[in-house]
């Protein structure tokens, strides 16, 4: 049942933009309001960071895009979200962020799914879909990862024993630091021995990536 609740903590003059990466930035023009919304029940904060320009990331078939709707969510509860679907109102139209593998504390940048153009400043939070990953599978410590800058990654096992199967979730970040992009790009290995390390291609990886989570799964 959709939810018809504005929960606006705070509203500022926006007249910074994030850097561009790989030609991904906020498009610097007039000042912006900046609205919060505190989404308490499913511990996860959403920033109007609107109009996005640049490269379209929520789908494969990468595009470029310019002046549509753009949210940074933050994860601020103790558990993975392994998967959201956060809906908005402008009030003419209902706006669809998904973003999936956000870790506690992490935050991401999401552009909205059906390229909506900006039509409004405010925004009322609508409805949400979010499922947690189990716990117990996260294990970022326990591997390395390091940019090869050939379309490759090193993935190397820093404890002293054998992990048997190691997934490493990654997704660009802009010149500021900030990750981009809902989905979740990873790469897997079958078993890394105890202080070995093991070259693998990574589609998608670039030196604009950043690791947001690993996952070492028990066959």
């Amino acid at each position: 049942m959709k939810k018809a609740i504005c929960l606006v903590l705070s509203a500022v003059l926006c007249i910074c933009a994030l850097g561009a990466c790989a030609s991904n930035e906020l498009k610097e023009t007039e000042p912006q309001i900046i609205k919060t919304f505190e989404l308490k029940d499913e511990k996860i904060t959403a920033e109007n960071v609107s109009p996005y320009e640049g490269k379209y990331l929520e789908y494969d078939d990468v595009e470029t895009v310019s002046g549509i709707y753009a949210m940074k969510f933050t994860n601020t509860g103790d558990q993975t979200i392994q998967s959201a679907q956060l809906i908005f109102s402008d009030g003419t139209q209902e706006l669809s962020f998904q973003f999936e593998m956000l870790p506690a504390g992490q935050s991401v940048i999401a552009a909205e799914q059906d390229q909506l153009s900006v039509a409004a400043e405010e925004l009322n939070f609508v409805d949400s879909n979010v499922t947690y990953l189990e716990a117990g599978l996260e294990k970022a410590d326990c591997v390395k990862v390091t940019d090869n800058s050939d379309g490759t990654v090193k993935i190397e096992n820093v404890t002293d024993e054998m992990l048997p199967l190691v997934r490493v979730f990654f997704r660009p970040a802009d010149a500021n630091g900030n990750p981009i992009g809902g989905p979740c790009k990873s790469v897997m290995v079958d078993g890394i021995e105890a202080g070995a390390a093991v070259d693998v291609a990574a589609e998608g990886w670039d030196e604009t990536c950043v690791v947001v989570t690993v996952l070492v799964i028990n066959e």
